[in-house]
């Protein structure tokens, strides 16, 4: 079968990385596919990963990252070739996260486009969408991630039906610290604490409770820059703190996860949201099984006892402390793994084919 995908593809974002994992496990399950994905992001501009685009891919659309909170696109004239969705062969459409797409240019076309296909809309959008051409747009059926989208707009969706299918996690992968620090030049000794997918600045506040366990263990905060807009606030920190080690590079799937696999533990400082979150880095890191530690927050709630979260610097510290004399880790690493096949991207693939190819919806 020959399934279309219209997101962001190849790009440091969470609807790239869902895009990729489903749309990987949709190759693995032999199916062929087409990408619709956007060229450009407004307002900031895309970030992408350091890999060249697949044959399969058609860069066909900008996107709009604030797209859920306008009422319409169309004054922002967003670019839209709508000739590839026309002209190519596929059986269901995936249309990942909708408001950040060209609404109001897919409505005039959205006809031709279920004439040919079944229609699925995965929602991302963490806000009830104020885009009024969302709403003009009869899917066959529309997903939520979890209880509390659907509870905020799911019975808002103009669809066939509505219906929860979890934010897939990366396959669990094991590695060998060593190999993977020999690989990418790392140091040998001592332990390493990861972080990326967030700005240098955000760790200010918790550097002081880095800087003492440095003082007394053998650490070192390993930033991977994603992009040369974002190394000043990395530099700045490494010029503060002599432990602080930056890299910069936006590595694949593989490549994150060798760095993954070099150090021992993965810190994600981020303030809570203002909207219904999924830390998409803890869905593509988690399969590593190394220890997460981030903030206990509303951008991490739903992952339980698979994370290590801390309510301030101390709980931090504690938390930390622990990982690096190995205390409870074995179990932590469990819960990580649980979680982890609970949400296969094989078997959510295979859901969200499911569900588009019901007739009933």
């Amino acid at each position: 079968m020959r399934i279309a995908i219209m997101g962001p593809w190849n790009d440091c974002c969470g609807i790239a990385v869902h895009a990729r994992l489903v749309g990987q496990a949709l190759l693995d399950m032999g199916h062929e596919l087409v990408v619709f994905a956007s060229r450009r992001e407004r307002p900031v501009g895309r970030i992408p990963v350091d890999v060249e685009d697949e044959p399969f891919v058609r860069r066909n659309w900008d996107m709009y990252r604030y797209g859920d909170r306008i009422e319409d696109d169309a004054p922002l004239d967003l670019f839209f070739d709508p000739a590839p969705m026309l002209e190519e062969d596929y059986e269901v459409l995936i249309v990942e996260k909708p408001c950040t797409t060209p609404l109001s240019k897919l409505v005039p076309i959205f006809g031709e486009l279920k004439a040919k296909a079944r229609v699925l809309a995965v929602m991302h959008e963490g806000r009830v969408p104020a885009n009024r051409n969302l709403y003009r747009l009869r899917w066959d059926v529309a997903t939520v991630f979890d209880g509390r989208f659907m509870e905020l707009y799911g019975h808002l969706l103009n669809a066939g039906r509505v219906e929860v299918v979890p934010y897939p996690c990366h396959p669990v992968v094991e590695g060998d610290r060593k190999s993977a620090r020999d690989a990418l030049g790392l140091p040998d000794d001592g332990a390493i604490v990861m972080a990326f997918g967030l700005r240098a600045r955000a760790l200010w506040p918790i550097m002081p409770v880095l800087d003492g366990l440095a003082g007394r263990y053998d650490i070192r905060l390993l930033i991977l820059v994603e992009h040369e807009r974002f190394m000043p606030d990395a530099l700045s920190l490494r010029a503060r703190y002599g432990f602080v080690m930056i890299r910069r590079g936006a590595p694949d799937f593989e490549g994150l996860y060798a760095y993954l696999h070099a150090s021992d533990a993965l810190l994600l400082h981020r303030p809570p949201a203002d909207y219904v979150p999924v830390s998409s880095t803890v869905q593509l890191c988690l399969g590593a099984l190394r220890p997460i530690l981030c903030p206990d927050n509303n951008f991490f709630e739903i992952y339980g006892d698979a994370v290590l979260r801390y309510s301030g610097p101390d709980e931090l510290e504690e938390k930390l402390k622990a990982v690096l004399e190995g205390d409870g880790l074995e179990e932590l690493i469990e819960r990580a793994r649980e979680f982890v096949l609970e949400r296969d991207p094989i078997s959510i693939a295979g859901r969200l084919l499911s569900l588009a190819l019901d007739q009933g919806g």
